[in-house]
């Protein structure tokens, strides 16, 4: 990782865990101001970029993992007979919903990550 300091590396925990700068200002006990200014920084701004990468590839290899249950369990209620229709659509769609978010997330991951290393060499 890059050579970021303790006040950086907290607020880019923070960054990963909170759904805003201003959340994350507070968990990390730093000002937004002081966040803000770490996002306008190339090294920081790589670093947290590697980990959110690192982070989908994490989510869309639980996703893959699950995806044998989940197809046991739509399986079970597309053919039990006394699952209601809309059910069994919603349950289906869901999932297949959710399936191709993560697989279109890891791809955009990949081709970002190659564009990067384009641009650095």
């Amino acid at each position: 990782m890059a050579d970021l300091n303790r006040n950086q590396q907290n607020a880019l925990g923070a960054l990963l865990t909170t759904p805003s700068v201003a959340a994350a200002a507070r968990v990390c006990g730093l000002s937004e101001r002081t966040i803000w200014r770490y996002l306008g920084d190339p090294e920081f701004e790589r670093a947290l970029r590697q980990r959110q990468d690192s982070e989908t590839r994490a989510l869309t290899a639980a996703l893959v993992g699950l995806s044998g249950r989940a197809v046991k369990a739509l399986r079970d209620l597309l053919t039990d007979p006394e699952t209601p229709p809309s059910v069994r659509a919603r349950a289906a769609l869901g999932w297949l919903r959710e399936r191709r978010q993560a697989v279109e997330l890891d791809d955009l991951a990949q081709r970002v990550g190659r564009l990067e290393e384009l641009l650095r060499d």
